[in-house]
């Protein structure tokens, strides 16, 4: 078994640095002929009044997804040289104006020349990847796509990915307590492991998660050397693989361009918070560079003892021996160390009320979270890619990827117990360590081909290896310290057409996905079935009338989640059979249909931009832990992991976005949701943690030097569960109150020399000082904070 273990490490590596080296030699022999008939795009960037716009960021984006960055210089001017025949996307990003997208159409050996207007009142125009995996501008997406860029989520100066998240329609951000505690997103009225985290458009998952999703990682993911952050809601398995039932969060790395720059700032403030973070980049003609790190502390957290730590770092480097070859880098890595509460435990009034679902009373229906002396958490995420990208004429261009994950968990509790609350664990506290290692190595390739101007297919495959590590001390298991694997092999393909002058645009996509484990890891009679393949299928169409500004679109699509390596592996004591497993190995894939359509209006001169989608998803099986009288795998156990038939979400998400005059951003987004989960006693019952109704408002107005930023959050009531504290350990589904969140900072800019600018801000999380509980959790009350950030230029 070790030999054929060995021969196949061989035989991959041996397969992946053939991959390298072909791309090695067709990278040589593209510059070694490279032409001289090639064109270029020189630019000016000027505003309304005819003013040149200096220091612009600006990328210029291949149609495969490559993409070249420069900056504009103090004539407003700025020039791509060397470019192959094709169409191309450029993006103007400059400070006090919307950011503006165009299509540019380039012959052979054609110099265009373009003036370009930046308007400082209208809505911005990006160019996006994560709905279809290829660029687009955001106007011409038939799928529900938001995008959240750097300068937003620095100006209402947001620690974490998810807090950022909170405005998006039909997202759902749940924080169980202070900063650093368990944080789900969930998208759609979907499971928390129903989102697919991404970097760089590849996945990045826990394979040691129970679920084997990102959920364990997101309470520790923050903003750095990242250029925007796109969610696509709704299914997205076809591009991206498991776990995009609910939707994607695609963080798209940084690539600055121009001289070397640098962004130096420190904050602190309630809670004992405070943050260092360092963030620069630069480049010159072939090569540009970007990197950030940051610490994080939180040294008394709600209850005083509720302690954070967070180090983190990111990094991209992007060489292009010529403008056809990207040979690209990312880094992505956090430490953290959190201190952890007990959990909140139901009370007898919760059991005692003829509600079905009672409401949530601290001290009445359950006891908030309470302080635990030595209960912790520590984790660590590195995640590292490269990929090598070539764009061999107009026709053909493809892309090579490797990434590899590796997350290490440890959870632990010590004996101490808080003299508070001793009443509460009369009989002492449990001491445990439970320590969980995961890899996953991922390669994906890509084949893009444009046979004429209406077609842009795509084919491509993708290998993952998955592997999880066990450890329980004290441990009831014969089982511990066990190592278990999984591959799966994926192939898939999609077209995207564009018909009647890029009017008319509809996707189609297919995937096909492959699981291979290994037969030690199937007892008995299992030797003998396999894991059962997942297909999926993805649609989506959209016409936009120009003239009116209106774009219809609608989306229909299959989302899938393969077995967690947990769910497959997981193991226990059984009276009649001892020490197995009650996870399943030949467990079948979740699966879901969705369907959405919606409209999107622009308005007043693009001044505004409303939309609205209705959306459907159901789960049509999904996997479950359940109790039974009769084991069907025949192993004696009484309880495991089974196939069942899932639940259903359908709602209204809305949004408006406005930038009615100069300096001033509305946005604004309301979501109803009615989401159900399946039960085999009780059918359908409302899902846990949803809410019916969210309602987010963000506002920002600079005046000259001065910014100020508000977010205003609404959530909506929600059923959650919440467990006794003793023996028979009955659940109690409690309805918690619905709560408003209001955030508000404020900036002010000030020229330390001509190089040199000092931004100092001050502001607070929860303003209005909401007393809220998140599932029993008690939430941060009001958290000022102030700070400096020092940016040269």
């Amino acid at each position: 078994m070790k030999r054929r273990q060995l021969r196949r490490r061989r035989r991959f590596g041996a397969d992946l640095v053939g991959i390298i080296a072909a791309s090695s030699v067709a990278a040589l022999l593209a510059v070694t002929t490279f032409a001289q008939s090639r064109g270029s795009i020189t630019t000016s960037l000027t505003d309304e009044r005819g003013a040149r716009v200096a220091n612009a960021d600006v990328r210029l984006v291949f149609p495969n997804g490559i993409q070249l960055s420069t900056r504009s210089d103090l004539e407003g001017a700025f020039e791509f040289r060397a470019l192959d025949r094709g169409d191309y996307f450029l993006e103007v990003n400059a400070k006090g104006f919307a950011v503006a997208a165009e299509r540019i159409r380039l012959d052979q050996g054609e110099v265009k020349h373009l003036r370009l207007e930046l308007r400082v009142a209208g809505v911005n125009e990006s160019v996006v990847v994560t709905a279809t995996g290829l660029p687009q501008r955001s106007e011409e997406v038939a799928k529900v796509l938001s995008a959240i860029d750097s300068r937003d989520i620095d100006d209402r100066r947001e620690l974490t990915i998810a807090e950022a998240l909170r405005s998006i329609p039909a997202v759902r951000v749940q924080q169980q307590g202070s900063p650093g505690a368990l944080t789900t997103v969930r998208l759609r009225g979907q499971r928390n492991f129903d989102t697919s985290v991404l970097l760089d458009g590849l996945r990045i998952r826990d394979a040691a998660d129970i679920n084997g999703s990102a959920v364990s990682l997101i309470s520790d993911l923050v903003p750095l050397a990242v250029d925007r952050v796109e969610i696509l809601r709704g299914s997205g398995s076809s591009i991206y693989g498991t776990n995009a039932i609910g939707g994607v969060v695609n963080l798209v790395p940084s690539l600055p361009a121009g001289n070397f720059h640098l962004d130096l700032g420190m904050e602190g403030g309630g809670l004992g918070t405070f943050r260092e973070r360092i963030q620069g980049g630069g480049g010159r003609d072939r090569f540009a560079y970007s990197f950030g790190l940051s610490r994080l502390d939180v040294r008394r957290g709600v209850d005083g003892e509720d302690q954070y730590g967070n180090s983190a770092g990111a990094g991209r480097i992007q060489f292009n021996p010529t403008p056809s070859i990207t040979i690209a880098g990312n880094f992505y890595g956090t430490i953290a160390n959190a201190r952890l509460n007990d959990s909140p435990f139901a009370l007898p009034a919760a059991f005692g009320s003829p509600e079905s679902f009672p409401r949530a009373v601290p001290g009445v229906t359950f006891q908030p979270d309470f302080n635990n002396p030595d209960q912790g958490r520590r984790n660590r995420l590195l995640v590292g890619a490269f990929r090598f990208s070539q764009r061999l004429n107009e026709m053909f261009s493809y892309t090579i990827a490797y990434q590899r994950v590796l997350s290490n968990r440890r959870n632990y509790n010590g004996p101490a117990v808080d003299p508070r609350f001793a009443t509460f664990v009369p009989f002492g506290d449990f001491e445990f360590l439970s320590a969980n290692r995961g890899t996953t190595d991922t390669v994906d390739g890509r084949l893009t081909v444009r046979p004429n101007r209406a077609n842009h297919l795509t084919v491509g495959f993708e290998l993952e290896f998955e592997s999880m590590f066990q450890q329980s001390i004290p441990s009831f298991s014969a089982f511990n310290n066990t190592t278990d694997k999984q591959r799966t092999f994926a192939v898939f393909g999609q077209d995207q057409i564009h018909l009647l002058d890029d009017r008319l645009q509809f996707s189609v996509g297919v995937r096909a996905q492959f699981y291979r484990i290994r037969a030690a890891d199937r007892p008995g009679f299992l030797n003998a079935i396999r894991a059962e393949n997942s297909v999926t299928a993805d649609g989506a169409v959209a016409y936009f009338f120009r003239s009116r500004g209106t774009k219809l679109r609608a989306h229909v699509g299959n989302g899938f989640r393969a077995p967690s390596l947990f769910e497959r592996f997981s193991e226990g004591v059984f009276p009649n059979a001892g020490f197995v497993r009650f996870g399943d190995p030949t467990l079948k894939a979740e699966q879901s249909i969705s369907v959405d359509g919606g409209i999107d209006q622009r308005l007043a001169g693009d001044k505004v931009l409303v939309g609205m989608t209705y959306f459907y998803t159901r789960l049509q099986r999904v996997v479950g832990f359940t109790g039974f009288s009769v084991d069907p795998l025949g192993l004696g156990r009484f309880s495991g992991y089974v196939n069942e038939p899932g639940g259903l979400s359908r709602g209204l998400e809305s949004y408006v976005e406005a930038r009615p005059g100069r300096g001033t951003e509305i946005r604004a987004s309301y979501t109803y949701t009615n989401s159900d989960r399946s039960t085999t006693t009780r059918g359908l019952i409302p899902e846990y943690v949803i809410p019916e109704h969210l309602f987010g408002l963000t506002v920002k107005q600079s005046l000259r030097s001065l910014l100020i930023s508000l977010d205003l959050n609404r959530t909506g009531s929600y059923i959650g569960p919440v467990f006794e504290n003793n023996f028979p350990f009955r659940l109690a589904e409690l309805t918690f109150p619905g709560y408003t969140k209001v955030d508000l900072f404020g900036g002010y800019d000030s020229r330390v020399s001509e190089r040199v600018t000092a931004t100092f801000f001050a502001g607070a999380d929860n303003i209005l000082n909401q007393k809220y509980f998140e599932n029993g959790f008690r939430a941060p009350g009001i958290v000022g904070r102030a700070g400096v950030t020092f940016k040269f230029r």
